[in-house]
Formats: structure tokens, C-alpha cells, sequence
């Protein structure tokens, strides 16, 4: 049975927990974006994609608090609401790789880089960058889930530009993230359903042939 952690529009969000970390993915906006809530059991969190309807991100956050909203990379449908939630949430720093930084209506406070690990609190977070679908976006690790923005989805990876940014992306996603990580690590990307990379790894030679 494939793992989906199954939500969209108007409907509840998903909460996966992982020990003493729990995930909550929400679906929000018209194109069905995931908000993702990252929290330990001491209330440390982030947010992951400010994308749509403020109002309910601030909700899933209350309580919480909240150290960082990331961003896993430029496009408009996943930052349409960044700047209404830092207002909700002041002290949370703003973090995005440098070229998505450019991009974003705020000041970045945390620039991300492959490989770096960086403590919220008591939450441990690791990120990959990945190139291709923009210019550098990133991922964002906890335990054995990722989280992809629209650079790895069930079924390919994210819309590239060109060939060239189809190989780079392509590229990066194999060995950043196919490479290190076991088939039971779950993928959790910035639209619809998740999946797993035991799932996806039979299909990388034709995903490479087809080149989307």
C-alpha cells in the first residue's frame, strides 16, 4: 500500500508522528499547496512554506514557538502568505537558500546551504539543496521523511525550465537524495500526496529517458 498522508482542500490536516518530532502537513491555496508544520514535543516548530490562507497557518502554529518559516523555494504559490504569518510570528527567522533569498518579499535572516544542520530550539533540522526547478531550492530533512518542495514528487520530479536544468535537477535528486537516503524514507512534497523512495526508485531510468 503506498503511503500518501492524504490531504487537500478543505480537509484536515495529516499529523505524522515521528518520536519526539511531529509533522502536520496542511493543504491550502488553489493549487493544492502543502503547509508543513515541524514541532517537538517542547513546542519548538518551524513552518515550511507560508503558501496560502494566513489565517489557517497561524491557527495549526498557535501555541507553538515557531523559530523559522522556510522556504523551499521561490515560486509565488508557495510564499503568498510568508509575509502575513512572519507578522503573526516576528522572532521566526526567515531561511531560504541564497538564490531563492533574492526572490522573497522579506529580508532572509538564515541562509541554507547543502548539508547544513540547524538547531530551532531543540529541533534539529538537515536540508539539501537542489537545483533546477528554480535556480537553488531546498529540501528540508526529519529522520527519514523529506521534504521535497516541487523538486520530487510521486512520479518524476518537479517542471524544469530547459534539458539542462532537467539534469541538474535530475542529478540532484539522485544523488542527494536517492543515494543517501534507505527505500523506507518518505517524501513528502510541496503539492499533493507523499510517497516513498522504495516507491520511486524502480522508475529513475525512465524518468531520465522521458526527461520530466
Amino acid at each position: 500500500m503506498r503511503t500518501t498522508y492524504h490531504t487537500g482542500p478543505d480537509q484536515p490536516p495529516v499529523t505524522i508522528a515521528l518520536g519526539d518530532v511531529t509533522i502536520t502537513k496542511m493543504s491550502v491555496g488553489s493549487m493544492d499547496n502543502n503547509v508543513y508544520l515541524l514541532e517537538n514535543r517542547r513546542g519548538d516548530a518551524v513552518i515550511v512554506d507560508a503558501a496560502a490562507e494566513p489565517d489557517r497557518i497561524v491557527e495549526l502554529a498557535a501555541d507553538k514557538t515557531v523559530h523559522a518559516i522556510i522556504t523551499t523555494h521561490e515560486h509565488e504559490d508557495h510564499i503568498e502568505a510568508l509575509e502575513t504569518v512572519s507578522h503573526v510570528f516576528p522572532e521566526a527567522q526567515i531561511a531560504a537558500t541564497s538564490a531563492t533569498a533574492k526572490a522573497l518579499p522579506l529580508d532572509t535572516d538564515l541562509i541554507i546551504e547543502n548539508g547544513a544542520v540547524h538547531a530551532f530550539g531543540d529541533l534539529e533540522l538537515t536540508f539539501i539543496t537542489l537545483r533546477g526547478h528554480t535556480p537553488e531550492g531546498c529540501a528540508v530533512v526529519v529522520g527519514n521523511h523529506i521534504l521535497t518542495g516541487d523538486s520530487l514528487f510521486p512520479g518524476g520530479i518537479g517542471q524544469t525550465p530547459s534539458d539542462q536544468a532537467f539534469f541538474l535537477l535530475f542529478n540532484d535528486v539522485r544523488d542527494r537524495i536517492f543515494a543517501q537516503f534507505d527505500n523506507s524514507t518518505v517524501i513528502h512534497p510541496g503539492h499533493g500526496d507523499s510517497t516513498t523512495l522504495g516507491d520511486e526508485r524502480p522508475h529513475l531510468d525512465e524518468w531520465e529517458g522521458r526527461r520530466w
